[in-house]
């Protein structure tokens, strides 16, 4: 194929290593893998499309990795081919192969775990059946937890105290450890066992008991086991899997925490012929990575600091810093606080779980209040010593009384080690003398999409040349755009200096600039993060103008590979969104409007047939010169001229153009403006009546005060608790500080 060809989907295709990357996958790949049964045809599907774009060579292993030169295209297809595999499996399956580095080692799983064996011959099947029937009434007392049952059983056939006794291969240790309350049961086999013979009673898949107890949490039943033969923590399965590993892998804390400990007592024992060592080499790296992802960052770290090895190990999964950067929620940067929680997650003492943050959120730090300016200005006087002790006995109340300071002090020791893992995990690979690429490429790709500025503080610093990372074949600006990550963007355009400019004139192979790139609509996971259209456009809006200060005055006009600009790309990509705006908007609108129709036909009635009457020799109100008089004459005209704002208010934004600029600021404006005037004509409407009523009746009936003011208050509440949460929302999306922070009204020069 000639490399100047271009392919159906509108990109060039290289010669050795083609990237259709717009290609509809999911036109080929109609069956997702779930197990055995569907294997098969899901495989016949999957090597359809890869022969059809000339791509075999990255499943059957002729493509091999090239030398460095040609790396970045090998690698940029071979992703494409494993985003297709995984893309067409079900969670369960794709939980076999995450981590997994190349296409050709993910087909390969997948063959191993799904291909279905031959049959057995059927003479065969019908003898296994007639030999493990026998063992039912055995199964079922273990079961129940009839021991003199079992144990007549086993006086009859000893066999059966250490043999196969059903189809899956389970000895009788196997089903008494699939039910913790027969720990006892367990431990009357036992006694009967010769211990030495523990590692060889295996099921069908080469699991012995301890495997098993770790894959069900039956920590009391792991426990009993290794106290009998500390040999099982070392012995594999079929899948050349340890106890540990499957405790971990099923995130079992407390029987992954037990075989832990005794796994590093009993470590001498992995030298043994036919044991493995969970700690060293791709075991323990697996260790690392699932206690990572797990969230047992405390364990991560001291597996870390005691095999500081393990962060380099060359291995065929992922390594341990794409694990951690995964972690999104472990960081600051992951977890959103309001300032109440901002203010005592600042403050509260972490012990001895403290790291020099490379990135020190502005949320969560630069909180300076009256408190702690006293705090600080008594540690300049000798009451120092005695406000210390104040302040730390009351945030030992706090935590044993408190539960939600309790949860905000686990966040920020959680927060804490991932930075000590990560900043661990970075020094050790600095020190290497080989391609660093290896170790963080997947890792920072990982932490630009999920917006985890952490990782890429820690990993830019650590390694510079990281800046320049592609993913998909985008730079971090460009990913950062793409996939709306506000502080990512903010990194690149008010930390980094350098070689900033060749950020801002960066396109991709269809010559979209960043602007163009802006204008595309963002991920529905991203919009979905602010509720309704009209906001989520206005958030679209904020960003197409803050890349628009990032990039140079002739982008705004720069045409791509299909001559549009910019701007044209964004009311493409966003049409829709600015049509159910629209709707959003009107139909707002139309339910505030009957609204305020509905209170100035009331205050204006009320205006003209003032309580009390009028005298019919003058014409003025009978009670003018009562106070309670002047208090509803003022809130009904209060009432009167808000509720009229506010209507001619909606009815501007019923009769606007919705231009897409439009919903920038003047339609929020609008209608942040009308819902404020619509509760003050509410109120002052609620405070005109009970003045009707204080007038009419409080000097005969004084209690009536009483249930009036708490009537009166119950209508303003609802209001305030059904509206008051969208109108925060607006005033916070039009007028809050943004997500671009402070800095982002600095314009950007080279």
């Amino acid at each position: 194929m000639d490399s100047n060809i271009i392919a159906a989907t509108g990109e060039k295709v290289s010669q050795q290593y083609p990237f259709p990357s717009q290609v509809n996958a999911a036109s080929f790949l109609s069956i997702k893998l779930s197990g055995k049964p569907n294997y098969v045809r899901w495989r016949e599907q999957i090597i359809c499309l890869l022969d059809c774009y000339d791509m075999l060579g990255f499943i059957d292993g002729t493509l091999e990795k090239p030398e460095e030169n040609m790396y970045r295209e090998w690698k940029r297809s071979d992703t494409l081919v494993k985003g297709w595999i995984y893309g067409s499996l079900s969670e369960d399956v794709m939980e076999t192969v995450v981590g997994l580095q190349t296409a050709y080692e993910v087909w390969n799983e997948l063959k191993t775990n799904y291909t279905t064996p031959p049959a057995p011959p059927p003479v065969a099947v019908n003898t296994m059946k007639e030999d493990f029937g026998e063992y039912v009434p055995l199964c079922r007392a273990i079961q129940m937890g009839d021991w003199e049952k079992a144990q007549e059983f086993f006086n009859n056939d000893e066999d059966a105290l250490i043999g196969k006794i059903n189809d899956y291969g389970f000895t009788a240790l196997h089903v008494a450890i699939g039910d913790p309350k027969n720990i006892w049961i367990l431990e009357k086999l036992l006694e009967q066992i010769n211990p030495e013979s523990l590692p060889t009673m295996v099921d069908n898949t080469q699991r012995n008991a301890l495997h098993y107890a770790a894959t069900l949490d039956n920590y009391l039943a792991a426990k009993t086991l290794v106290e009998k033969n500390p040999d099982l923590l070392f012995r594999v399965d079929n899948r050349n899997n340890l106890p540990i590993q499957n405790a971990i892998y099923n995130s079992h804390k407390t029987t992954f925490l037990y075989l832990f400990q005794v796994c590093k007592q009993h470590i001498g024992l992995s030298k043994k012929d036919g044991n493995h060592d969970p700690f060293e080499g791709e075991k323990g790296v697996y260790l690392l990575n699932n206690t990572i992802l797990a969230g047992f960052l405390d364990i991560a770290y001291n597996l870390l600091k005691d095999y500081p090895n393990l962060a380099t190990t060359v291995h065929t999964r992922k390594p341990p810093l794409w694990c951690i950067a995964k972690m999104w929620d472990a960081f600051p940067s992951g977890t959103r606080y309001n300032f109440y929680q901002r203010f005592v997650y600042s403050h509260v003492p972490t012990d001895n779980y403290n790291v020099d943050h490379t990135h020190e959120n502005e949320d969560l730090e630069n909180q300076v209040t009256y408190a702690t300016n006293l705090l600080k200005d008594c540690t300049k006087s000798y009451v120092y010593p005695v406000v210390h002790m104040i302040y730390v006995k009351i945030w030992k109340a706090a935590l044993l009384r408190v539960p939600h300071i309790k949860r905000l002090k686990e966040d920020k020791v959680k927060h804490n080690i991932a930075l000590m893992i990560l900043k661990f995990i970075c020094e050790e690979v600095s020190k290497l003398k080989s391609n660093h690429s290896y170790y963080y490429h997947d890792a920072f790709i990982v932490a630009v999409n999920n917006n985890t500025i952490e990782v890429i503080e820690q990993i830019t610093q650590s390694f510079p040349e990281s800046i320049w990372t592609r993913g998909n074949g985008y730079l971090l600006s460009e990913l950062s755009i793409i996939n709306r990550c506000e502080k990512v963007f903010n990194f690149l355009a008010y930390k980094v200096t350098q070689d900033k400019y060749l950020h801002t004139i960066s396109e991709d192979e269809n010559n979209n600039n960043l602007l163009h790139l802006a204008g595309i609509l963002a991920p529905k996971h991203k919009l979905n993060m602010v509720s309704g259209a009209a906001l989520q456009l206005q958030r679209e809006l904020q960003w197409f103008e803050e890349v628009g200060k990032f990039v140079k005055p002739k982008d705004k006009e720069a045409l791509n590979n299909k001559q549009e600009t910019p701007i044209m790309v964004f009311r493409q990509e966003h049409n829709d969104l600015r049509q159910k705006g629209e709707d959003w908007m009107k139909k707002t609108s139309e339910s505030y409007t009957i609204t305020a129709t509905l209170i100035i036909t009331i205050v204006f009635a009320a205006a003209i047939t003032v309580p009390g009457g009028v005298k019919g020799d003058t014409g003025k109100p009978t009670f003018q010169t009562r106070p309670s008089f002047i208090v509803f004459a003022v809130s009904d005209a209060i009432s009167l001229f808000t509720s009229t704002t506010s209507l001619l208010l909606f009815l501007s934004i019923l009769t606007a153009r919705y231009a897409e600029e439009d919903f920038l600021y003047k339609l929020p404006n609008r209608l942040i403006l009308g819902l404020v005037m619509l509760f003050m004509s509410l109120t002052s409407m609620m405070i005109a009546f009970s003045a009707t009523l204080y007038i009419m009746f409080v000097q005969e009936k004084s209690w009536i005060l009483i249930p009036v003011v708490a009537l009166t208050c119950l209508p303003i509440a609802s209001f305030v608790t059904l509206q008051l949460p969208l109108l925060v929302d607006l005033m916070v999306s039009t007028y809050g500080r943004g997500i671009f922070g402070k800095q982002s009204y600095v314009r950007i020069t080279s």
